[in-house]
């Protein structure tokens, strides 16, 4: 209840409370307070299982869009320096989860349905003119086997040409992103001038870190 005060000439006030001694305002704060929790809270992509980056809505392989559900990028720091004519190095792969299942065209194996990619990122370092497909590999994860996806950033490099790029292989059945626990991945090069200089890179990864 308010306070009344009378002064001396018999005139009555009524003393009211300071703006931060009502209760209302406390609640009205506390209310504002969760609704700004909740904003930040759901706001951005969601991450993909143990990784701090945002998932992209949708990613684009050989010029089809896909979209995404989930991600995952492992950290990997392979390094093969056995095939004198170049340097190979492989930095990252990345785990898609698609958000349903597409249509996939594989150009040796022909169309089946996938809901998933795995990405591999790579830095190729030519040490002589050499011709090099990584994007014409093959990969074993879990008991599946398959072709990259059919891209064009690999082929010939000359000497002293560094390139990068990413490699996409399309997963028939991905139950999460963190499904795949090794990877296996083949692809060859060799020597544009002498087909004998030619070097087979049967590469293993673990993706369980």
């Amino acid at each position: 209840m308010a306070k009344k005060i009378k002064d001396d000439e018999g005139n009555v006030y009524v003393e009211s409370k300071p703006w931060y001694k009502k209760w209302w305002v406390w609640v009205l704060a506390v209310i504002v307070l969760l609704f700004i929790i909740g904003s930040v809270g759901g706001s951005g992509h969601k991450a993909g299982s143990g990784s701090a980056a945002q998932v992209p809505s949708k990613i684009t392989v050989d010029y089809n869009d896909y979209d995404v559900d989930d991600a995952k990028t492992y950290k990997v720091n392979y390094s093969n320096t056995e095939w004198q004519s170049a340097n190979v190095k492989i930095d990252k792969i990345t785990v898609y989860k698609l958000s349903k299942p597409y249509k996939f065209d594989s150009a040796n194996n022909g169309k089946f349905n996938i809901n998933g990619f795995i990405k591999i990122h790579m830095k190729i370092k030519a040490n002589s003119d050499i011709s090099i497909y990584p994007e014409q590999g093959t990969a074993n994860f879990g008991s599946e086997q398959q072709d990259s996806a059919d891209e064009s950033w690999d082929g010939d490099l000359n000497k002293g040409a560094t390139k990068s790029g990413n490699v996409y292989i399309p997963v028939k059945d991905l139950k999460s992103v963190t499904s795949i626990k090794n990877l296996r991945f083949k692809f060859s090069g060799n020597g544009q001038n002498n087909m004998d200089d030619n070097y087979d890179y049967d590469i293993s990864l673990n993706l369980e870190k």
